[in-house]
């Protein structure tokens, strides 16, 4: 066990090494990536800004036109996104972890059904989708996974019980995953945005509204002034970062969760 356990940490750091000599290098060319959720606003920004840095990109979702479609709720459809990934490109290097789903609701009106479907979706996917791929994503050269948490990953929101309570189980899965992925050279971070007017958020609004005595208009500008600037978090400044996060410049960040959210993570 010792000896291999060396051997792997020999071959960690020689990758390391490698990576540091282009660790100025925000290029992904060459490298095959991954990224769930695909169809969604924030999915789509993702594949492009990964794209434009070189990566052969596949994107998944449960629906949509994106390259594969599976149910990540499951371990057998994330077991078979890997393995259709692998099949066609031969390799994986950069994991990104984005599809999510959301329902609003108090804690003594909570479906059992939608939090049962919130867990699923939210944070057995990302095991699952871990699980199938650690053993690609650690024969990777500075294999790369990026996880999409949320603001309510530092704290709670009213009448989002099982998004907040997924989210805040990312951040542990994400931590955990850091710590067991760097002897191999692999690290694990997550970015966690603000409000941006996505399809999750206009989903939302009715329930929202509903819940809280108040006009959809209203709660679209309670969404927007929770960040510093009142204004809403564009999808592609969050898929910048997660950009950064897969590339050779981000070698030494494992295990971080990064907030794109003007600052309002700064004032809790």
């Amino acid at each position: 066990m010792s000896t291999n356990f060396n051997s792997v940490r020999v071959n960690a750091v020689n990758q390391l090494l490698d990576e540091r000599s282009s660790a100025r290098s925000w290029s992904l060319e060459g490298r095959v990536a991954l990224v769930t959720g695909a169809a969604g606003g924030l999915g789509r920004a993702i594949v492009t800004e990964l794209r434009e840095r070189g990566a052969d990109v596949y994107g998944v979702d449960v629906v949509g036109d994106s390259a594969f479609q599976a149910d990540l709720s499951t371990a057998s459809g994330n077991r078979c996104m890997v393995a259709q990934v692998l099949e066609t490109a031969g390799r994986l290097d950069i994991l990104v972890l984005n599809a999510g789903c959301q329902f609003v609701a108090p804690v003594d009106q909570f479906p059992d059904a939608e939090w049962g479907r919130l867990r699923a979706v939210n944070l057995d996917g990302p095991f699952f989708a871990l699980k199938a791929a650690w053993s690609a994503l650690t024969k990777s050269p500075g294999g790369r996974v990026v996880v999409t948490a949320s603001a309510n990953s530092f704290g709670g929101t009213i009448n989002k019980a099982a998004y907040t309570a997924t989210k805040h189980g990312v951040l542990g899965l994400v931590r955990v995953a850091a710590l067991e992925g760097a002897a191999h050279g692999l690290t694990v971070n997550a970015v966690a945005p603000g409000s941006m007017d996505t399809g999750m958020i206009r989903g939302q609004l009715e329930a929202q509204a509903a819940n809280r005595g108040i006009s959809t208009d209203d709660v679209l500008a309670s969404f927007r002034a929770y960040q510093p600037g009142d204004r809403f978090i564009d999808v592609h400044e969050v898929a910048a970062v997660v950009g950064f996060l897969a590339s050779p410049a981000a070698s030494a960040v494992n295990g971080a969760c990064v907030p794109v959210d003007l600052g309002a993570s700064a004032s809790a």
